[in-house]
């Protein structure tokens, strides 16, 4: 055993091919080795997102995220970083969520130590000078901009903002140009030394790795830099979200060429039973080409380019989101096209060779990613980050699955329903004028 690894480690079988251990000071480390391959992906997951803050402090995680890459203690100079990196062959970036901020790296086998000390200095030791963060912010506001100005991806914002109102998941996870442009250098310090800490971080690697390499270079990090035992307090309670009123429709006036829309409804949260037939219910109404969505709306009626359904899911809420960018003329016939497929998901059992096409849709789609060792990586500290346990690919097939055609249709029951919908559209003016007419279904 490793120093400094604690007792009650798992060892890999056939069932489970992953192996985990905790460090005394609560830092998870969950590996996976790939025989086969000739990569390493190691993630580092820091358990804190944007639902996190309060709105004087919006977008102050990924404000964080990106503060990390201009000097570490390692590489202090911007750029030297991802220079060393890159000069192996690799790929560093990171990502902030909702509930998650990621940092990863990817890099050939025998540069994976050079992938773990990045990772490790990225979170641990980064060096947060006040000139860098003064240099930043314009940065995320022309990034914030992008997105605003983008019609398919400020239809989601407007869509999460109607659906969750006030609360920190209806706000854009980057913050607003004003509270990116007022945080403080002293707000951004205590966000990283209250929860970028060992109890608050899982470390996942898969590929040309072994864990106990693993185990000893993520020991190393906390004797080099003298991260003392866990803190005793625990992170406060989550704030549930309270959903927006039903019925409710949210419009953006652009002067465009197509219209983009987005109609859901609440969904179900991350470990909820109904998880994997929501997977399912999703997979058949708009998941791929095969879906009812495509062929009904683009490949039947010609209404759309681009249509599908996409899940969200936190730890206590979650939606679905039917998403399409359509001729603004043609919204009300989008709209009540797709009303007509939620409502034969509602009304209609799932025909058993449909069922069975979207069950190999989905579990082959799995299959799939788990060949790369970035999918790995990131299904395995996803999984003990946000469900502190690390569900196998075999046991997620098992639960796939299990689902039956009416364990669907009793969802879409719960959740195809006039109180549920929402509705948020950008497009221009003429196009949106009436359009929450077209927001009921049918008894």
């Amino acid at each position: 055993m490793a120093p400094g690894v604690a007792a009650g480690r798992v060892r890999a079988r056939a069932s489970v091919p992953w192996e985990r251990s905790v460090l005394p000071n609560g830092l998870r480390v969950v590996t996976q080795p790939m025989p086969t391959a000739r990569s390493v992906a190691v993630g580092l997951f820091v358990g804190v997102g944007s639902r996190r803050e309060d709105e004087a402090h919006a977008g102050l995680s990924h404000l964080l995220e990106h503060l990390v890459f201009k000097g570490t203690r390692r590489y202090p100079e911007a750029g030297g970083l991802s220079e060393a990196i890159e000069g192996c062959g690799g790929s560093v970036n990171a990502a902030t969520d909702r509930e998650l901020t990621i940092y990863t790296a990817r890099v050939p086998a025998e540069a994976a130590s050079r992938a773990l000390e990045v990772v490790a200095d990225l979170v641990l030791s980064p060096l947060l000078r006040g000139p860098d963060l003064v240099s930043e912010k314009p940065v995320i506001v022309d990034e914030i901009r992008m997105y605003i100005d983008s019609p398919g991806d400020h239809v989601f914002s407007l869509f999460d903002e109607l659906l969750f109102g006030g609360h920190p998941l209806g706000r854009e996870i980057a913050g607003t140009p004003r509270s990116v442009r007022r945080a403080r250098h002293d707000a951004v310090l205590r966000h990283w030394e209250r929860w970028y800490r060992p109890p608050n971080l899982v470390l996942a690697a898969a590929g040309a790795i072994k864990h106990d390499q693993v185990l000893k270079a993520a020991a190393g990090w906390f004797e080099a830099d003298g991260s003392g035992p866990a803190p005793t307090h625990l992170p406060a309670p989550l704030e549930a979200p309270t959903p927006a009123p039903p019925g409710a429709v949210r419009v953006a006036f652009r002067r465009l060429s197509q219209g983009n829309l987005c109609i859901g409804m609440p969904g179900v949260a991350r470990d909820h039973p109904d998880r994997w037939a929501l997977d399912l219910l999703g997979a058949v109404l708009g998941d791929g080409m095969s879906s009812r969505l495509f062929q009904s709306v683009r490949e039947e009626l010609g209404l759309a380019y681009d249509i599908s359904s996409g899940l969200v899911d936190y730890a206590d809420a979650g939606a679905l989101e039917i998403s399409a960018g359509v001729d603004p003329d043609a919204l009300d016939d989008a709209l009540k096209a797709i009303i007509v497929e939620l409502v034969r998901l509602r009304d209609e059992p799932i025909p058993a060779d449909e069922l069975e096409r979207a069950k190999r849709y989905l579990s082959g789609g799995l299959e799939l990613r788990m060949d790369e060792t970035r999918h790995v990586a990131s299904w395995i500290g996803g999984q003990e980050a946000l469900h502190d346990r690390v569900l196998t690919v075999d046991e997620a097939l098992v639960e796939v699955a299990a689902v039956k055609a009416d364990d669907i249709q009793r969802l879409a029951a719960t959740l195809v329903v006039d109180d549920g919908l929402r509705l948020a559209a950008v497009a221009p003016g003429r196009a949106l004028r009436g359009l929450d007419r077209h927001l009921r279904l049918p008894a």
